[in-house]
């Protein structure tokens, strides 16, 4: 039994993706697509369940420089994949395709996204606190000054209030 090839329009309903993203893709991450003896895209059923693990990547926030990187190694996993004949018997006990398809990469990626995750958290979390520290500095330079500036005036008018007796009692002597 041969292998299943799907043309252009029939993988990318499969992806759930318009065809030209699967030309894109195929482009910007240099993927070898086999082609007809006119020259016409084919995919196979490793080449759909491939581009459906791109597009999950891509839904989690990777762009295609990022994953033009990790395609030898998924390329790599199919390949063992591929290798690795199953028994007709193994292959009935498969009971969810999809777990198949979350590979070795992509939990690699989950666990190093949390790691990031955390790592940047903390790091957020820091510079706030010394954003927060900064802040609650210059709040304190600003209420000292003001607090001289209020001490000042107070002077200023214990001064005036001193001297404004001399100045009555003046006038009414010059008078």
């Amino acid at each position: 039994m041969g292998e299943v090839h799907f043309m252009i329009s029939e993988a990318a309903k499969r992806v759930n993706v318009e065809t030209h993203v699967l030309r894109y893709w195929e482009e910007e991450l240099e993927l070898t697509i086999g082609r007809t003896e006119m020259g016409h895209r084919y995919y196979t059923e490793e080449d759909v369940r491939l581009f459906n693990c791109i597009k999950e990547l891509k839904e989690q926030g990777l762009q295609l420089k990022e994953l033009k990187e990790l395609i030898p190694d998924m390329l790599q996993v199919r390949a063992q994949r591929r290798a690795q004949k199953k028994t007709p018997f193994e292959e009935k006990e498969e009971t969810n395709p999809q777990v198949e398809e979350l590979s070795e990469i992509q939990l690699a990626l989950l666990e190093n996204n949390k790691v990031l995750q955390d790592s940047i958290t903390q790091a957020v979390i820091k510079e706030m606190g010394f954003l927060f520290q900064a802040n609650e500095r210059q709040e304190e330079d600003r209420y000292k000054k003001l607090d001289a500036l209020i001490r000042q005036q107070q002077s200023y008018r214990k001064e005036s209030a001193r001297s404004a007796p001399l100045k009555t009692l003046r006038r009414i002597f010059e008078a």
